[in-house]
Formats: C-alpha cells, sequence, structure tokens
C-alpha cells in the first residue's frame, strides 16, 4: 500500500465523514488562531527593550528603594565615582504643550523626553541619520524619530536643519537636528517622539533653580556598566562620599541598582516607561498552552467518538497487508490534511483580525511583523506538536491493536475509559476555572468603578495653561465666569492624579527635625472645595497662605510622619515663620488603586497654575459640545498661539485600568473560546457513549424506559465528571485570583459564590450539550437500534 493510496484512502474518510470533519477543522481553527494571537502577546511582553546591545549591563539607579532623583544627587554620583562612565538621567519634558515650527507650519508634539548627551550612549537605539550618542550634547539640540522626521522633512535626511521650538515654558528657540533614530519597535517600553537636549532648558529660570536644589526628585537616571561589574558599582555606591551633601540629606543616603531587564515588570515608579505585569503574561501565556491543548482534545474526543467504524476500518487494512508503520501513517496524514486546512484557515483569520488584536494590545504589528522567522518558527513548532498529538499518537494505539479484535463487534460496555474522561475532566476543569476567574474579574472592575476615590471626577474637564493665560488670568477668568456651562473652575500644579512633583524637605515635629518625602502639589484655595475633598483638622488656604508657604497634608502623612498635633508641625524654609502645617485633608486616590495611597502635602498657588480644572454644569453632549466652544473661543482670545487642548478627569483615570481591561478582555475571549472547544469535546464523547449503548438503550425502551430515564441514564456519568472537574478547578481558579489580586492595592473579596457559579454554569453547558443528543437516541425506535445492533 504505497503513500498515494494511503492519502487517497484519507481523503475518502474524511469526505465520508463531512460533520465530524467539519467539526475538527472548526476547533483546530479557533484554537489555533486564538493561542497564536497569544503567542505573540506573551513573546512581545517577554521581550520588551531585548533590542538594545547589551541590555544585561543597563541599571536604574535607586536611591533608598526609590527611582526619584534631583540632578545634584545624579551629578554627585557622576563626580565621586568616575568608573560609572554611561550615566544618563532623563525626564518627561516639563511642557504640556509641544510645537515644531517649519516654513511656517506647526507641528504638535504628543511625546517628548528630556535627557542628558549620555542618554544615547546607555540606550542604543537604532540610528537612521547622524550619531546621536557623539552630537546629542549642549543646548537646543533634538534627536527625533523616523515616522517625525518623514512627517515634517519628508524622505531627506534632516541632520544639520533646525526647527522653531515653541513650548509652555519656552519659545522660539531654534533647535539644531542632531539625529533620527528608526521608530521604536512594538517590543520597545519606551514610547517617544523626540529627545531634547536637557540644557535647552536651561534658558528658564526656575528650571535652573529646581535643578540646583537636592530636594527636587523629579529624574530617573540609568547606568550602562562597562569597565566594572555589577558588585564593584554597588560597592562603589555604597561608599560613595556624602561631603558635598547639605546637612539633611545624608541620612539614609543609599544608592543601589536595578536591573533594566526587570524594569519593565517590576519598576512601576519609571511612569514615562511602559509597563506590564509579570502574572497577567504568564497566566495569559498558560491560556495560550491551554487552548492549543483544548483543541487537541476535541479533536482527539471527536476522532474517539468513531470508534466502532474506524476499528473496523483499520482492522480491515491491517488484514489487507498494511503494517505497523502504514497504520501511522494514514492516521498522521489524516491529521496532517485536517491541521494544515486549519492553519490555512488560522493565517487568514490572523490578516483579517490583526487590527483587532493592535487595538486590544496597543500594539502595531503588520502582516510582515506577524510572519517573522520567530513566529513562522513558532508556528511550525505549534503544527508538528498537533499533528504528533492528533496523528501519531492515535495511529500508535490503532497499530497496536490484534486486527481481529478491531473488526470483531463488542457489546460490552467499558465503564474505565479512564483516559478519554480524563480529556473530558480537564476540559471543564479549565472552563470552571476560566468562567470563575472571569466572574472574579468582573467583580473588582465593578468594584474599582465603585470605589469612593474621595475626590469628584465627573464632568471636570482639565487644561495645560501657559504664559499667556497667566498674564491675562484674571480676563480669562471673567470669561469664564459667563460661560453658562461651566459651574466653576479652579487651578493647581499638576493634573491631580498624575502629579510628578516628589519633594524631600526638613520638618521640624516638636522641636525635632526630620527628613521626610512626599508627593507634593500647589493648589488653589478653591481647589478642595472644587473637588469635594474633606478637611479633617485646621483650615485651608488664605491670601497669605502662599507668601507664609504653609502646607496642608493628607491625613496618611500624618500618620506617616508621627504628627498628632499640626500645630507643632512646620516645614523647614528659608524663614523661621514660614513653613507652618495649617490642616489636614482626608486621604484621596491621587494615584490608581493598584497602590496604597501615600503621603502627600500642598502649598498654596498664585492666581494662576500649569493647569486648569473647570466643572461643567451638564453632561450632555449637545450642551456639552456648547460650552466646549465657548471655552475655546474665550481660550484663544487670551492665547492664540496655543490651542485649547482638554481632557475629561474621569478619563485620565480610567487610563490606569488599561491592562486590567486588556487582560479581562483576553480572558473573556479564552472562556468563550474554551467554554466552545469543550463543547465540542462533549459532543464527541456523547457520540461515543451513545454508540456503545444503542443496544441497552434499545433493550430499556422495549422494557417500558420513558425518555426522561433514557435522559437521566445518559446523562448522570457527565455529570459525574463535571462535578470532579469543578472539585478541580476550585482551588486552581483561586489561587490564580488571589495572585492577581495582590496587584491592587483595593481589592474585592474572593467569594464562594463566584465559584458556585462557575461551576453551576459548566453544570448547564454539559447538560444542554449533552442533552439534545441524548433526546435523540432516546427518542429512536427501539428496533432500529436492536437491529442495528
Amino acid at each position: 500500500m504505497n503513500h498515494f493510496t494511503n492519502f487517497t484512502l484519507v481523503i475518502r474518510s474524511l469526505l465520508k465523514n463531512k460533520v465530524v470533519s467539519v467539526l475538527n477543522i472548526a476547533g483546530l481553527t479557533i484554537g489555533l488562531s486564538l493561542s497564536l494571537f497569544i503567542f505573540i502577546f506573551v513573546i512581545n511582553q517577554k521581550s520588551i527593550d531585548q533590542f538594545f546591545p547589551q541590555v544585561e549591563d543597563i541599571y536604574c539607579v535607586t536611591i533608598n528603594g526609590s527611582t526619584y532623583l534631583s540632578q545634584s544627587k545624579i551629578n554627585l554620583v557622576k563626580d565621586e565615582i568616575p568608573d560609572l562612565e554611561k550615566l544618563t538621567y532623563v525626564s518627561e519634558d516639563w511642557s504640556p504643550q509641544i510645537f515644531l515650527k517649519t516654513n511656517e507650519q506647526s507641528w504638535h508634539i504628543e511625546k517628548m523626553l528630556t535627557a542628558d548627551s549620555c542618554f544615547f550612549r546607555v540606550f542604543g537605539f537604532e540610528t537612521l541619520y547622524g550619531d546621536p550618542s557623539k552630537a546629542f550634547g549642549g543646548k537646543n539640540k533634538l534627536v527625533i524619530t523616523r515616522s517625525l522626521s518623514e512627517k515634517i522633512f519628508g524622505d531627506e535626511n534632516p541632520v544639520g536643519q533646525s526647527v522653531t521650538y515653541n513650548a509652555t515654558y519656552l519659545q522660539g528657540e531654534l533647535l539644531e537636528i542632531v539625529g533620527v533614530i528608526e521608530n521604536l519597535p512594538n517590543n520597545s517600553a519606551w514610547d517617544f517622539e523626540a529627545v531634547l537636549s536637557f540644557e535647552t532648558n536651561y534658558h528658564i529660570d526656575w528650571y535652573v533653580n529646581n535643578m540646583k536644589s537636592w530636594g527636587t526628585n523629579n529624574y530617573k537616571a540609568f547606568v550602562r556598566l562597562e569597565s566594572i561589574n555589577e558588585q564593584q558599582a554597588l560597592t562603589q555606591l555604597s561608599n560613595i562620599s556624602l561631603d558635598k551633601v547639605p546637612e539633611g540629606y545624608k541620612e539614609d543616603f543609599k544608592l543601589s541598582l536595578f536591573k533594566y531587564e526587570d524594569v519593565y515588570f517590576d519598576l512601576h515608579e519609571l511612569s514615562f516607561l511602559k509597563h506590564g505585569n509579570r502574572l497577567t503574561v504568564t497566566i495569559i501565556g498558560v491560556l495560550g498552552f491551554l487552548v492549543l491543548l483544548l483543541a487537541c482534545i476535541n479533536y482527539i474526543n471527536m476522532v474517539t467518538a468513531q470508534r466502532e467504524k474506524r476499528f473496523r476500518n483499520m482492522g480491515i487494512v491491517k488484514i489487507l497487508g498494511a503494517g505497523y508503520q502504514k497504520i501511522i501513517q494514514m492516521v498522521t496524514i489524516e491529521s496532517l490534511i485536517q491541521v494544515a486546512v486549519a492553519f490555512i484557515l488560522t493565517l487568514l483569520i490572523v490578516i483579517q483580525l490583526l487590527p483587532v488584536f493592535n487595538q486590544l494590545t496597543s500594539l502595531n504589528y503588520s502582516i510582515v511583523d506577524v510572519f517573522s522567522f520567530k513566529h513562522i518558527a513558532l508556528m511550525l513548532g505549534v503544527a508538528i506538536v498537533m499533528v504528533m498529538v492528533t496523528g501519531i499518537l492515535p495511529g500508535v494505539l490503532f497499530g497496536l491493536k490484534v486486527p481481529l479484535s478491531l473488526i470483531k463487534k463488542t457489546n460490552k460496555r467499558n465503564d474505565k475509559q479512564y483516559l478519554r474522561n480524563g480529556l473530558l475532566i480537564f476540559q471543564f476543569t479549565v472552563t470552571i476555572a476560566l468562567i470563575a476567574s472571569i466572574i472574579m474579574i468582573n467583580k473588582q472592575t465593578r468594584y474599582m468603578q465603585q470605589q469612593n476615590l474621595g475626590f469628584d471626577k465627573e464632568c471636570v474637564i482639565y487644561a495645560n495653561t501657559n504664559a499667556a493665560i497667566y498674564d491675562r488670568i484674571d480676563a480669562f477668568k471673567d470669561a469664564l465666569n459667563q460661560i453658562p456651562g461651566v459651574a466653576e473652575f479652579t487651578v493647581a500644579e499638576n493634573v491631580i492624579v498624575d502629579n510628578g512633583e516628589n519633594w524631600g524637605r526638613d520638618i521640624l515635629i516638636k522641636g525635632k527635625r526630620e527628613d521626610i518625602h512626599f508627593s507634593k502639589l500647589s493648589v488653589a484655595p478653591n481647589f478642595f472645595d472644587f473637588f469635594n475633598i474633606n478637611l479633617l483638622e485646621g483650615r485651608t488656604f488664605n491670601e497669605n497662605s502662599r507668601k507664609n508657604q504653609e502646607f496642608i497634608f493628607n491625613k496618611a502623612a500624618t500618620l506617616e510622619f508621627g504628627i498628632d498635633d499640626i500645630r507643632e508641625a512646620q516645614m523647614a524654609c528659608a524663614k523661621p515663620e514660614q513653613g507652618q502645617v495649617v490642616g489636614v485633608i482626608e486621604n484621596y486616590n491621587f494615584e490608581s488603586l493598584h497602590v496604597p495611597i501615600r503621603s502627600a502635602a500642598y502649598m498654596c498657588s498664585d492666581d494662576c497654575d500649569e493647569v486648569i480644572y473647570m466643572k461643567l454644569i451638564n453632561s450632555k453632549d449637545e450642551t456639552v459640545k456648547q460650552t466646549m466652544l465657548a471655552i475655546d473661543k474665550a481660550w484663544n482670545e487670551v492665547s492664540p498661539d496655543f490651542p485649547f487642548e482638554y481632557h475629561f478627569l474621569d478619563v485620565r483615570w480610567e487610563e490606569y485600568y488599561h491592562k486590567d481591561k486588556q487582560f479581562q478582555t483576553i480572558i473573556s475571549f479564552t472562556t468563550f473560546i474554551s467554554i466552545f472547544l469543550s463543547c465540542l469535546g462533549l459532543i464527541g464523547l456523547t457520540f461515543f457513549v451513545i454508540e456503545s449503548r444503542i443496544k441497552e438503550i434499545g433493550v430499556r425502551k422495549v422494557n417500558g424506559a420513558n425518555v426522561s430515564e433514557i435522559l437521566t441514564l445518559l446523562n448522570k456519568d457527565f455529570v459525574r465528571l463535571v462535578i470532579v472537574a469543578f472539585i478541580i478547578a476550585c482551588p486552581i481558579a483561586w489561587l490564580t485570583m488571589h495572585q492577581w489580586l495582590n496587584n491592587f492595592a483595593y481589592k474585592a473579596d474572593l467569594s464562594w459564590w463566584v465559584f458556585a457559579l462557575a461551576g453551576i454554569s459548566a453544570m448547564a453547558i454539559a447538560l444542554i450539550t449533552v442533552s439534545w443528543q441524548s433526546w435523540r437516541a432516546a427518542r429512536r425506535n427501539p428496533v432500529e437500534a436492536l437491529r442495528y445492533e
């Protein structure tokens, strides 16, 4: 029997059993499509920033476990440890609005970093034009990405050309383009369009003052080790001389290094980088493997559902002279054909759904990226494993049987189908665990949405101000008062849920001086009333608060710093009469619910600050649109050079949970697919059970059994299997969700009803799937069943 004959027999068998073949291919295609998308996502997450040369030599510099450093502290490290030759510091650009102007055309820059001259020597981004590692230094230097270069300059090399820099805090500066780097790849944690040299900001007086302050911790530092190793660097950092450090900053001055390869998952303080969750990625990767396994199990169940037919066919083939290897070849070819068809369909589905995948994962994969070498190798590996599981393994089992045992029909029911039952238990264990997980994730999502944040965020918009607004703030406020849709407004130094100001200062508590660290925010006197933040003790700011540099703490700060009476607490300021702590407010969540509320201190703003908040009276779309047009008109009259760019505060808050929603969506898709595959596997097993018990059903009906009794007979075994799966799934789901919930400082309880509901849902799915086939068997004429047997 040659290979062509084997192939012909297989094709004939597949066409003869069209329904089973279609179900097999459908199950494999759906399982492959989802698992392939999952594997691509996991590969992306596991390879973040691995494109940097010798990425294992890059470290983030920390102090007392924090990444917040002042420029003075970084300069101290540079001066005292010359072996750290490649040490860079970087921050998001301070300006909320940035435009680059060429030939009377302005280009809005969404994301810009500010870095020192060593940035491109530490991080080896792929360079298209120029040499940023050498040319990026001094004032007014700019490096841009390919996409921004093509937007502004087209296809020409822009190195050496100039653009006019117009930003919120600095306008009219000519910047020299000293380099163009390739667009950041999908597996980059960095996300920017341009990098500006730090020295450019030396044109701003307040920036220079901040740079000299030891307590203005708004910078992040990275180092690439070359001449020394990690242990030697740690030794030098721990022994660094503190002679140049002012009093009040020497205590707990503990410098250390954090491996850059772990930053993406483990150091979320670096806010200008993208971040992921290691546990979430692991769970998603395991789910991809499980979906693939479920698809294979479904195939095996569907194949074994035709046990009697396949046994007879294989027995006849063996009697006609087919050996052990030929049997394996036939079964493997059958599997290979179906897997090949499933793969072709999978590739078509992947191409069609790639935009949906990019939107869900916030990636930018092209078809070329999907079919890269590593992904093709992954696909081939998956195909080989699937053929082995669905083809070679069943072929070996068929090949080991004696021909007579395959042909001879047996009426004896085998109640010990351990492998088949085990596969079904596995399928429903996965399904129940996923159903419980998605219920718990939805519960946690609702819990976060219902959590009292401690401030009002509904119907609040905010916009970043500029020098023009600052100079004419009274005129702008008068205009806002004339707009019916604006209820009230206030100003603050930063966005209430995205404050990057972190200070280290001395405080006097009962005359004792201590060094404290906190999130600092300057606010208008009406800020707390605007956001409905409760005052717990003391008073809010008044007309003298700014001059006296008064402070208000949140409750967390008083607890951390041991302040029992605010009258005995005073910040160390330039003048002895300044720095009094005049009030305590209730804690509110100014950061994601993933982290606990930390210490915060508030100072009094001038009439205008960097962010203006406006509370809208009505949230209806048409009313909001009219209000926005009125505000835009008032803004443009005061600030014609910088457009009115507003944001909704509740939308900004929701951005904290993008990754959680992404995880929720992936789990939802996976749960749906696992239920579908489990149902297909259950259909296959039901086929087998009914086929093996046709005579028994006929005899029972002849003896007077009704349809409900037959249904009970056929369903009870499946009920037992689902119960076993439920018992196994519950602790797995509980442990997984318990670990996942540890990502949140505020989390919902793991209630018993979550698992009960998952079990009931799985039981209902199983009974519905089995019962329609059992009902058909129970309604069958018993004479036909007995004649068939």
